[in-house]
């Protein structure tokens, strides 16, 4: 589906924003740390009577606050868990807490909708496991309406209770990592960030491709147009791996084949500007300093980068619009031209 340019301003003005940033942990760093497969999988291992984490006990306490004495201290004597566990009609549930007298049937959301197949779940465990005393529990950042005879527990006002107990510890590298956790999903406007972000991708997914089609579209309109002006040998777009949030065209002047590096790249920042960085494909030692003086060494910076010259517009000095910024490009890729006419004149 195509949307109009109104459209889609509608829909980028209004992305949530994060209005703070917060000390990172162990759960920010590369994973998926509010996604409930690997949430559950961390409870799992903190319930587990095979546990290293000497505070289970009182996690325990604090998660079962609502139970029966006799059915926490069972637990804390001895359970174990089963994460991911599939009912005979295929369906699967995230978490099972159990011994020889108990269970417990964890379903875990952080904050999507609660639609699981919930009969199912308490069906099929409860004519697998006739002689243990069940409980079906609906685990949630958000109030949850659980269905009757299931329990609901608010995932941040628990952790964070345990954070707070005057008698937690760190001690090891556990005690570490579960205050980490703990902190994780304790941060409520960390929480409702995320979930605003959610709501906003899935509210506007369609646009969000529509207008990722049209950028898409748009970069490769302006590299053939410049390419057409230029008679360079091509271009490559990096719109994947270049800094963060940032899309770079490299234009190669040069069908030689000892020449083919040198390139001169026009940068889409994070910050709204547009950068030129030039890549001189020569040794940095000897040329450095005649390039960036024809240059200017009051509009570049340079730096070396595996022995090569690379410079790039000085931060105050880079493009607004998009005009200037190509205009800057042809220019680069003519002193680019001109000074490998100039030094390697058998080779252009």
């Amino acid at each position: 589906m195509s949307y109009t340019i109104d459209e889609l301003k509608e829909s980028v003005n209004s992305i949530p924003k994060f209005i703070f940033e917060k000390e990172k942990n162990i759960f920010d760093i590369g994973t998926r740390g509010f996604y409930e497969n690997p949430f559950t999988d961390v409870v799992a291992y903190i319930l587990d009577s095979n546990s290293e984490y000497k505070g289970r006990d009182l996690f325990l306490k604090y998660l079962l606050q609502d139970f029966p004495e006799e059915v926490v201290d069972s637990f804390i004597d001895k359970c174990s868990t089963t994460t991911q566990y599939t009912t005979g009609m295929g369906n699967r549930i995230d978490l099972l807490l159990y011994n020889n007298s108990y269970l417990i049937l964890f379903e875990n959301k952080i904050y999507h909708t609660l639609n699981n197949p919930l009969n199912d779940y308490r069906d099929d465990i409860t004519s697998k496991y006739p002689r243990l005393q069940k409980f079906f529990v609906i685990m949630s950042y958000k109030k949850e309406h659980v269905p009757q005879d299931w329990k609901y527990i608010n995932i941040q006002k628990t952790f964070y209770s345990i954070l707070k107990d005057p008698s937690a510890s760190l001690n090891d590298k556990w005690d570490y990592f579960v205050k980490d956790f703990l902190l994780q999903f304790s941060d409520k406007h960390k929480l409702k960030m995320e979930q605003d972000i959610t709501e906003f991708i899935e509210n506007n997914f369609s646009k969000i491709l529509d207008a990722r089609d049209k950028l898409d579209s748009y970069i490769l309109g302006l590299a053939e147009q410049i390419k057409g002006e230029t008679d360079i040998r091509g271009y490559h777009i990096n719109n994947k791996n270049w800094a963060k949030n940032e899309i770079a065209i490299r234009f190669y002047p040069f069908s030689d084949h000892n020449l083919t590096e040198n390139n001169v790249t026009l940068v889409f920042t994070n910050n709204g500007k547009l950068n030129i960085s030039l890549y001189y494909y020569v040794d940095f030692t000897e040329n450095s300093l005649e390039i960036h003086q024809n240059l200017g060494e009051n509009k570049f910076e340079l730096w070396e980068e595996d022995n090569i010259c690379c410079l790039k517009t000085i931060e105050g000095l880079r493009y607004s619009t998009i005009e200037d910024a190509t205009s800057e490009v042809i220019v680069q890729i003519q002193n680019m031209r001109a000074y490998y006419s100039k030094k390697m004149q058998e080779k252009v």
